[in-house]
């Protein structure tokens, strides 16, 4: 019997299966790789699978949704559990978890398939804040201390917004941000080059953000959908998101829905031009077409005539993460790298110097 699944869709998944089995899984989540070196076989899985969107990565979203269903209450004595870290107090790491698994998503098949035609990858993780808060404060040095509106692209749910009620340790024996807060994020510094830290926070007048498909905090089910794409192994990645998600629950923040390329300049023409305005974005922008990413550099130039205008971008370059905070002046663009980074506030190596910084906030 053939296989149901088209030659030329199938050759799309594998490769992309086995890409992120040997570039993320391996370090990151020894389940997810165990389970990717058998699916890449599994034809009928691979039908399955054939139901995620081309602009989604496939293998995330596939097994993410396996997570989300984990968590639901009806599945809380399926066997599949034991091999979840984060859902066994001792997990099983002698069994082979793939037979298990397999069962599991012939048996949610429909459930399955909904989920993947229906939901993203479309983490809010919060550990980047690491990096944010050194950037804060070159622009508020930049800006003499003056405040400025920040406004997130692409904010999920909006918990990087919460930057300042977090605590930060860089190794140095000191708490950054608010000391008092129980959200701790740690992040080790690399590299000679040590980054701006402050005990006074940068004065941010407003705060909000924007998202073509915002995540409601208060929503249980987009929260648990959310915490399901945490990999399994990252289980202090896991408390941590939920903590912060505790904490916009008596705070939800604002999320205007939207595209970035109308919603920002409708935006900015309610703020008064003399007003400093950051966007700052992660992972974003690679998930722009080549032709959007154009544009929302253009726009930003457009923008910037009469208003000091700035850009915070952590996107992935040919390091892990580079981290660039970029000025626009009267449609002219002055690009300031600041940091390489992983993808997770694990580690950052400073880059930036004060010399490059003077030329930025030249006028």
């Amino acid at each position: 019997m053939s296989n149901p699944l088209q030659a030329p869709e199938k050759h799309k998944l594998i490769p992309r299966i086995e890409w992120n089995a040997r570039n993320v899984y391996g370090d990151e989540t020894s389940l997810y790789f165990r389970l990717s070196r058998e699916l890449i076989g599994d034809g009928k899985l691979l039908v399955l699978a054939s139901n995620i969107p081309p602009n989604q990565p496939a293998p995330n979203l596939f097994f993410s949704a396996v997570h989300y269903l984990l968590m639901k209450p009806e599945n809380a004595q399926h066997p599949l559990r034991q091999f979840f870290p984060d859902l066994a107090p001792e997990a099983n790491t002698r069994d082979d978890p793939y037979p298990v698994f397999r069962k599991f998503c012939l048996t949610h098949y429909n459930e399955m398939a909904k989920l993947l035609r229906t939901r993203s990858v479309q983490v809010n993780e919060i550990g980047r804040c690491s990096y944010f808060l050194p950037a804060f404060q070159v622009l508020s040095r930049q800006l003499g201390g003056a405040a400025f509106i920040a406004i997130e692209v692409g904010a999920s749910a909006g918990l990087n917004l919460f930057w300042d009620r977090y605590a930060y340790s860089y190794g140095n024996g000191n708490l950054y941000g608010d000391p008092a807060s129980d959200i701790v994020l740690t992040c080790e510094l690399r590299g000679n080059a040590r980054p701006p830290l402050d005990s006074t926070l940068p004065p941010v007048s407003m705060r909000f953000g924007i998202d073509l498909d915002p995540r409601d905090v208060l929503n249980e089910d987009a929260m648990l959908w959310l915490r399901a794409l945490v990999y399994p192994e990252q289980i202090e990645r896991a408390r941590r998101l939920e903590k912060a998600i505790a904490l916009a629950q008596h705070h939800p923040p604002l999320v205007i829905a939207g595209n970035a390329l109308e919603a920002v300049p409708r935006a900015l023409d309610a703020i008064a031009p003399q007003t400093p305005v950051l966007l700052f974005h992660s992972f974003v922008l690679n998930q722009f077409s080549d032709r959007d990413r154009a544009r929302y550099f253009a726009m930003l130039g457009e923008l910037s005539a009469g208003r000091r205008l700035f850009d915070l971008a952590l996107e992935p370059s040919d390091w892990p993460a580079l981290m660039t905070l970029t000025r626009y002046k009267n449609g002219v663009a002055t690009e300031q790298p600041l940091a390489i980074c992983d993808h997770l506030g694990r580690w950052l190596e400073w880059l930036a110097s004060e010399n490059v910084t003077s030329d930025v906030t030249s006028d």
